[in-house]
Parts: C-alpha cells; structure tokens; sequence
C-alpha cells in the first residue's frame, strides 16, 4: 500500500517536471552580449552575438575561417573550424560569401594567445540578418 502512494507521487512530480521543461524549453536561450562586454567572466559560455562582417579570411593549411566582426561597440574574431565550415558548405553557405553581411552568431568566448574570440558553436549558429 505504501510502495503504491510512493509511486504515485513520484509519477506526478516527474510528470509536472517534464511538463515544466516543456513550457520553458523555447525560453532558455544563449546570453545575448555586445562585444565589448567580452571579459574574462564570460569565458567558455555559450552568447549571442549581432555584428557586422568586416573581413573573412582562411587559414593557410585548413579549412578554418577567421571572421573580423564589429557591432559598434568593439571589434573581434569568430572563428568556424573545419568541421564547421565544411558542414556550412554541405548547406549552401560558405564563410566567404558571408563578407560585408550582418549576422545573428552563437559562440563560445574562448581565449587564444592573450586575445578573446568567439569560436561559432555549429553551422546552425550563424543567420545572416
């Protein structure tokens, strides 16, 4: 008799838990940051970004490509390995085509060599806007 009012309370709060997640899923959604707001507190998370297309350059040896962006506030780079870059070619967009364009970004804040940059988290994390 016991086992059975456990289980039954065990059913409804995990049923009240799977409908809660449900109802927020479409709100739980990247950090959107500026880029001048890129520090040290932020690193390996996950933000959008909105900014402007610069320059793209290509690596000498890979298919890595290096985006020069600006929204205003600060300038820095995203970068879209080979991986990704390779998946975005699958798609019909390629990094060099995406040059003098706004774009909608999401990246992880990494550090290399003493200077932040954004690494582009999938070829579905970049919109061009």
């Amino acid at each position: 008799m016991e086992d059975q009012k456990i289980f039954k309370m065990a059913l409804i709060i995990s049923l009240i838990g799977i409908m809660g997640m449900a109802a927020f899923a479409g709100e739980i959604s990247p950090y959107k940051i500026k880029l001048n707001e890129i520090n040290r507190g932020i690193m390996d998370r996950e933000v959008t970004v909105e900014c402007y297309v610069e320059d793209v350059q290509k690596a000498l040896k890979s298919d890595t490509y290096f985006l020069k962006v600006n929204d205003g506030t600060a300038k820095t780079k995203i970068v879209i390995f080979e991986g990704t870059t390779h998946e975005m070619q699958k798609n019909g967009l390629n990094p060099k085509n995406i040059n003098k364009f706004r774009i909608r970004a999401t990246c992880t804040v990494n550090q290399y060599k003493g200077a932040f940059e954004l690494v582009l988290k999938d070829q579905d994390s970049i919109k061009i806007i």
